[in-house]
């Protein structure tokens, strides 16, 4: 137990006055310098030191923005997702390409009558 604890079995994590600890002189920080440039650390005036820019990722523009709801089986669901899973394709793809084969098809039974 610390002294000055305000409960007993409780340290005090304050500090006291005499665990100030001191601020390095002008002396021993141009030691400290020579000696990291000794070792190769290279000290620069903070003002001189170039930030590095960053350089900002491009935007990728987003192609399929609306959302559809569609209520649907689960077996018809999981086909759906294994055909685009199966083909790499984005579900947006699947869908249009699924619109597509629809239209082909209704047009070939509208000129087949």
């Amino acid at each position: 137990m610390t002294k000055g604890s305000t409960r007993p079995g409780l340290a005090n994590f304050a500090l006291d006055e005499d665990d100030d600890i001191p601020v390095p002189t002008a002396e021993q920080r141009a030691a400290a310098q020579q000696g990291g440039e000794r070792l190769g650390f290279k000290s620069e005036p903070a003002d001189t030191v170039s930030k590095p820019t960053a350089v900002p990722s491009p935007v990728r523009a987003a192609i399929y923005t609306a959302n559809f709801h569609i209520r649907t089986t689960p077996e018809d669901r999981d086909r759906y997702d294994e055909f685009a899973y199966r083909h790499r394709m984005k579900k947006g793809e699947a869908m249009r390409l699924l619109l597509d084969l629809a239209e082909e098809a209704e047009a070939a039974r509208n000129n087949g009558s």
